[in-house]
Protein backbone atom coordinates (compact mmCIF):
# COMPACT_ATOMS: atom_id res chain seq x y z
CA UNK A 1 0.00 0.00 0.00
CA UNK A 2 1.61 3.37 -1.08
CA UNK A 3 2.58 5.89 1.52
CA UNK A 4 -0.03 8.66 1.21
CA UNK A 5 2.12 11.16 3.12
CA UNK A 6 5.14 10.72 0.79
CA UNK A 7 2.94 11.03 -2.30
CA UNK A 8 1.30 14.19 -0.96
CA UNK A 9 4.72 15.75 -0.32
CA UNK A 10 6.16 14.66 -3.68
CA UNK A 11 3.43 16.27 -5.83
CA UNK A 12 3.98 19.85 -4.54
CA UNK A 13 7.74 19.37 -5.03
CA UNK A 14 7.23 18.25 -8.63
CA UNK A 15 4.96 21.22 -9.28
CA UNK A 16 7.61 23.58 -7.87
CA UNK A 17 10.21 22.03 -10.19
CA UNK A 18 7.97 22.56 -13.19
CA UNK A 19 7.32 26.19 -12.19
CA UNK A 20 11.06 26.78 -11.64
CA UNK A 21 11.91 25.23 -15.03
CA UNK A 22 9.30 27.38 -16.78
CA UNK A 23 10.63 30.56 -15.14
CA UNK A 24 14.19 29.58 -16.05
CA UNK A 25 13.23 29.10 -19.70
CA UNK A 26 11.49 32.45 -19.73
CA UNK A 27 14.66 34.05 -18.34
CA UNK A 28 16.74 32.42 -21.10
CA UNK A 29 14.37 33.73 -23.76
CA UNK A 30 14.78 37.21 -22.31
CA UNK A 31 18.56 36.81 -22.59
CA UNK A 32 18.13 36.06 -26.29
CA UNK A 33 16.22 39.27 -26.93
CA UNK A 34 19.32 41.54 -27.33
CA UNK A 35 20.75 39.11 -29.88
CA UNK A 36 17.46 38.87 -31.78
CA UNK A 37 17.12 42.66 -31.71
CA UNK A 38 20.65 43.09 -33.06
CA UNK A 39 20.03 40.43 -35.73
CA UNK A 40 16.82 42.09 -36.84
CA UNK A 41 18.07 45.69 -36.89
CA UNK A 42 21.53 45.19 -38.36
CA UNK A 43 21.21 42.10 -40.56
CA UNK A 44 17.65 41.11 -41.49
CA UNK A 45 16.21 44.62 -41.92
CA UNK A 46 19.14 45.98 -44.00
CA UNK A 47 19.06 42.86 -46.18
CA UNK A 48 15.31 43.14 -46.83
CA UNK A 49 15.60 46.89 -47.40
CA UNK A 50 18.43 46.38 -49.87
CA UNK A 51 16.53 43.65 -51.74
CA UNK A 52 13.43 45.87 -52.01
CA UNK A 53 15.43 48.89 -53.20
CA UNK A 54 17.13 46.82 -55.87
CA UNK A 55 13.72 46.33 -57.54
CA UNK A 56 13.28 50.07 -58.19
CA UNK A 57 15.19 52.56 -60.27
CA UNK A 58 16.47 55.92 -59.04
CA UNK A 59 13.07 57.47 -59.83
CA UNK A 60 11.17 54.94 -57.71
CA UNK A 61 9.72 52.93 -60.62
CA UNK A 62 9.48 49.16 -60.20
CA UNK A 63 11.90 47.37 -62.53
CA UNK A 64 14.16 44.35 -62.96
CA UNK A 65 16.61 46.39 -64.99
CA UNK A 66 19.16 46.50 -62.16
CA UNK A 67 19.44 42.71 -62.23
CA UNK A 68 19.44 42.63 -66.02
CA UNK A 69 22.37 45.07 -65.92
CA UNK A 70 24.32 42.73 -63.64
CA UNK A 71 24.29 39.95 -66.24
CA UNK A 72 24.41 42.01 -69.43
CA UNK A 73 26.81 44.90 -68.80
CA UNK A 74 30.45 43.86 -69.45
CA UNK A 75 31.83 45.64 -66.37
CA UNK A 76 29.55 43.64 -64.06
CA UNK A 77 30.11 40.32 -65.80
CA UNK A 78 33.86 40.85 -65.59
CA UNK A 79 33.46 41.74 -61.90
CA UNK A 80 31.61 38.45 -61.26
CA UNK A 81 34.27 36.48 -63.12
CA UNK A 82 37.14 38.25 -61.33
CA UNK A 83 35.53 37.78 -57.93
CA UNK A 84 35.02 34.05 -58.49
CA UNK A 85 38.56 33.54 -59.79
CA UNK A 86 40.13 35.68 -57.07
CA UNK A 87 38.13 34.02 -54.26
CA UNK A 88 38.97 30.54 -55.60
CA UNK A 89 42.68 31.30 -55.99
CA UNK A 90 43.03 32.98 -52.59
CA UNK A 91 41.08 30.18 -50.90
CA UNK A 92 43.22 27.48 -52.54
CA UNK A 93 46.47 29.22 -51.58
CA UNK A 94 45.27 29.68 -48.02
CA UNK A 95 43.78 26.19 -47.85
CA UNK A 96 46.83 24.32 -49.12
CA UNK A 97 49.31 26.50 -47.20
CA UNK A 98 47.31 26.29 -43.98
CA UNK A 99 46.99 22.50 -44.31
CA UNK A 100 50.74 22.03 -44.61
CA UNK A 101 51.44 24.36 -41.68
CA UNK A 102 48.84 22.52 -39.57
CA UNK A 103 50.43 19.16 -40.48
CA UNK A 104 53.77 20.46 -39.21
CA UNK A 105 52.26 22.10 -36.13
CA UNK A 106 50.62 18.93 -34.79
CA UNK A 107 54.01 17.19 -34.84
CA UNK A 108 55.52 19.76 -32.48
CA UNK A 109 55.54 19.34 -28.70
CA UNK A 110 52.36 20.59 -27.08
CA UNK A 111 53.97 23.77 -25.70
CA UNK A 112 55.45 24.84 -29.04
CA UNK A 113 52.30 23.87 -30.93
CA UNK A 114 50.12 26.05 -28.72
CA UNK A 115 52.59 28.92 -29.07
CA UNK A 116 52.61 28.62 -32.86
CA UNK A 117 48.81 28.50 -33.10
CA UNK A 118 48.50 31.48 -30.78
CA UNK A 119 51.01 33.38 -32.92
CA UNK A 120 49.07 32.44 -36.04
CA UNK A 121 45.90 33.92 -34.58
CA UNK A 122 47.45 37.41 -34.54
CA UNK A 123 47.05 38.24 -38.27
CA UNK A 124 43.28 37.83 -37.97
CA UNK A 125 43.17 40.59 -35.36
CA UNK A 126 44.84 43.17 -37.62
CA UNK A 127 42.97 45.69 -39.74
CA UNK A 128 42.99 45.10 -43.47
CA UNK A 129 44.26 48.64 -44.03
CA UNK A 130 47.19 48.09 -41.67
CA UNK A 131 48.14 44.89 -43.48
CA UNK A 132 47.85 46.58 -46.88
CA UNK A 133 50.14 49.46 -45.92
CA UNK A 134 52.61 47.05 -44.30
CA UNK A 135 52.90 45.11 -47.58
CA UNK A 136 53.25 48.35 -49.54
CA UNK A 137 56.21 49.30 -47.33
CA UNK A 138 57.77 45.87 -47.78
CA UNK A 139 56.89 44.92 -51.35
CA UNK A 140 55.76 48.11 -53.07
CA UNK A 141 57.62 49.25 -56.19
CA UNK A 142 60.17 50.96 -53.93
CA UNK A 143 59.52 48.74 -50.93
CA UNK A 144 62.25 47.54 -48.61
CA UNK A 145 62.48 44.01 -50.00
CA UNK A 146 62.39 45.12 -53.63
CA UNK A 147 65.20 47.63 -52.95
CA UNK A 148 67.30 44.99 -51.19
CA UNK A 149 66.91 42.50 -54.08
CA UNK A 150 67.66 45.14 -56.74
CA UNK A 151 70.81 46.31 -54.95
CA UNK A 152 71.97 42.79 -54.14
CA UNK A 153 71.70 41.61 -57.77
CA UNK A 154 72.31 45.02 -59.44
CA UNK A 155 68.94 44.99 -61.17
CA UNK A 156 67.35 47.97 -62.96
CA UNK A 157 64.52 49.91 -61.25
CA UNK A 158 62.02 48.38 -63.70
CA UNK A 159 62.51 44.97 -62.07
CA UNK A 160 60.42 44.49 -58.96
CA UNK A 161 57.74 42.26 -57.47
CA UNK A 162 54.41 43.70 -58.59
CA UNK A 163 52.31 43.81 -55.46
CA UNK A 164 49.49 45.51 -57.33
CA UNK A 165 48.69 42.71 -59.77
CA UNK A 166 46.46 39.69 -59.04
CA UNK A 167 49.29 37.40 -57.75
CA UNK A 168 50.39 40.14 -55.35
CA UNK A 169 46.84 40.69 -54.08
CA UNK A 170 46.36 36.94 -53.58
CA UNK A 171 49.65 36.81 -51.65
CA UNK A 172 48.53 39.65 -49.37
CA UNK A 173 45.28 37.87 -48.58
CA UNK A 174 47.22 34.66 -47.91
CA UNK A 175 48.54 36.54 -44.86
CA UNK A 176 45.02 36.16 -43.44
CA UNK A 177 43.94 32.93 -45.08
CA UNK A 178 46.85 30.63 -44.21
CA UNK A 179 46.61 31.28 -40.43
CA UNK A 180 42.82 30.85 -40.54
CA UNK A 181 43.13 27.51 -42.35
CA UNK A 182 45.94 26.44 -40.03
CA UNK A 183 43.72 26.89 -36.98
CA UNK A 184 40.91 24.98 -38.69
CA UNK A 185 43.04 22.09 -39.95
CA UNK A 186 45.08 21.72 -36.75
CA UNK A 187 41.97 20.44 -34.99
CA UNK A 188 41.31 18.03 -37.88
CA UNK A 189 44.86 16.65 -37.76
CA UNK A 190 44.67 16.25 -33.98
CA UNK A 191 41.53 14.10 -34.39
CA UNK A 192 43.16 11.90 -37.05
CA UNK A 193 43.44 8.36 -35.67
CA UNK A 194 47.14 7.30 -35.83
CA UNK A 195 46.11 3.64 -35.80
CA UNK A 196 44.69 4.01 -39.32
CA UNK A 197 48.07 5.16 -40.61
CA UNK A 198 49.92 2.41 -38.73
CA UNK A 199 47.54 -0.22 -40.10
CA UNK A 200 48.09 1.02 -43.66
CA UNK A 201 51.86 0.94 -43.20
CA UNK A 202 51.74 -2.55 -41.70
CA UNK A 203 49.82 -3.72 -44.77
CA UNK A 204 52.65 -2.47 -46.97
CA UNK A 205 51.24 0.85 -48.17
CA UNK A 206 53.78 3.36 -49.41
CA UNK A 207 53.81 6.92 -48.00
CA UNK A 208 51.93 8.38 -51.00
CA UNK A 209 49.37 5.57 -50.74
CA UNK A 210 48.86 6.31 -47.05
CA UNK A 211 48.08 9.91 -47.94
CA UNK A 212 45.97 8.99 -50.98
CA UNK A 213 43.78 6.32 -49.39
CA UNK A 214 43.85 7.09 -45.65
CA UNK A 215 44.87 10.63 -44.71
CA UNK A 216 43.28 12.68 -47.50
CA UNK A 217 39.81 11.04 -47.33
CA UNK A 218 39.74 11.70 -43.57
CA UNK A 219 40.95 15.30 -43.89
CA UNK A 220 38.90 16.28 -46.93
CA UNK A 221 35.58 17.07 -45.16
CA UNK A 222 37.38 19.39 -42.73
CA UNK A 223 39.37 20.89 -45.60
CA UNK A 224 36.19 21.71 -47.53
CA UNK A 225 34.61 23.20 -44.42
CA UNK A 226 37.63 25.46 -43.96
CA UNK A 227 37.60 26.36 -47.65
CA UNK A 228 33.96 27.43 -47.39
CA UNK A 229 34.86 29.95 -44.67
CA UNK A 230 37.72 31.31 -46.73
CA UNK A 231 35.73 31.50 -49.96
CA UNK A 232 32.95 33.49 -48.29
CA UNK A 233 35.47 35.95 -46.91
CA UNK A 234 37.26 36.36 -50.24
CA UNK A 235 34.05 36.96 -52.19
CA UNK A 236 33.45 39.95 -49.93
CA UNK A 237 37.10 41.10 -49.84
CA UNK A 238 37.10 44.89 -49.83
CA UNK A 239 39.26 46.94 -47.46
CA UNK A 240 42.70 45.53 -48.21
CA UNK A 241 42.28 45.36 -51.98
CA UNK A 242 40.84 48.90 -52.02
CA UNK A 243 43.87 50.20 -50.09
CA UNK A 244 46.26 48.37 -52.45
CA UNK A 245 44.86 49.14 -55.88
CA UNK A 246 41.86 51.40 -55.39
CA UNK A 247 39.38 50.82 -58.24
CA UNK A 248 42.06 49.51 -60.63
CA UNK A 249 40.80 45.94 -60.20
CA UNK A 250 37.24 45.02 -61.06
CA UNK A 251 35.62 43.05 -58.23
CA UNK A 252 31.97 42.81 -57.21
CA UNK A 253 32.72 44.28 -53.79
CA UNK A 254 34.43 47.28 -55.38
CA UNK A 255 31.57 47.75 -57.84
CA UNK A 256 29.14 47.82 -54.91
CA UNK A 257 31.31 50.39 -53.15
CA UNK A 258 31.53 52.50 -56.31
CA UNK A 259 27.76 52.53 -56.85
CA UNK A 260 27.05 53.23 -53.19
CA UNK A 261 29.47 56.07 -52.54
CA UNK A 262 31.25 57.55 -55.55
CA UNK A 263 30.29 59.58 -58.65
CA UNK A 264 28.36 56.60 -60.02
CA UNK A 265 26.05 56.81 -56.98
CA UNK A 266 23.18 54.41 -57.65
CA UNK A 267 21.86 52.61 -54.56
CA UNK A 268 19.36 50.36 -56.40
CA UNK A 269 22.13 49.08 -58.67
CA UNK A 270 24.43 48.59 -55.68
CA UNK A 271 21.66 46.62 -53.97
CA UNK A 272 21.22 44.35 -56.98
CA UNK A 273 24.98 43.72 -57.11
CA UNK A 274 25.00 42.93 -53.39
CA UNK A 275 22.09 40.48 -53.72
CA UNK A 276 23.85 38.72 -56.60
CA UNK A 277 27.05 38.56 -54.53
CA UNK A 278 25.13 37.02 -51.62
CA UNK A 279 23.41 34.53 -53.93
CA UNK A 280 26.67 33.40 -55.58
CA UNK A 281 28.37 33.02 -52.22
CA UNK A 282 25.38 31.13 -50.80
CA UNK A 283 25.32 28.68 -53.71
CA UNK A 284 29.07 28.08 -53.44
CA UNK A 285 28.84 27.51 -49.68
CA UNK A 286 25.91 25.12 -50.15
CA UNK A 287 27.91 23.08 -52.68
CA UNK A 288 30.98 22.97 -50.42
CA UNK A 289 28.84 21.99 -47.43
CA UNK A 290 27.10 19.28 -49.45
CA UNK A 291 30.45 17.91 -50.58
CA UNK A 292 31.83 17.93 -47.02
CA UNK A 293 28.76 16.10 -45.65
CA UNK A 294 28.86 13.52 -48.42
CA UNK A 295 32.56 12.83 -47.87
CA UNK A 296 32.02 12.59 -44.11
CA UNK A 297 29.23 10.02 -44.59
CA UNK A 298 31.37 8.05 -47.02
CA UNK A 299 34.24 8.07 -44.53
CA UNK A 300 32.03 6.62 -41.79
Amino acid sequence: MPDITVTAVRKPMERRKVVWLASFLRAEVLLLLPFLLFLGLFEIYPLINMAVRSLFDTNGTFTFQNYINVFTKPQFRVAIRNSLLFASAASLVGGIGGTFVAALAVRLPSRWRNFLLSLYALPMTLSGLVVAFAFIVLLGRNGVLNLIVRRAFNLPPTVYFNLYDWPGIVMVYAFFQIPLMTLSMAAVFENLDPSLIEAARNLGARPWQVWRYVVIPVLLPGFLAGMSIQFAGMMGAFGTVLALVGMAKNLLSLQIYSHASESTYNLPQAGALAIVLIAITGVALALLSWGARRLARRGT
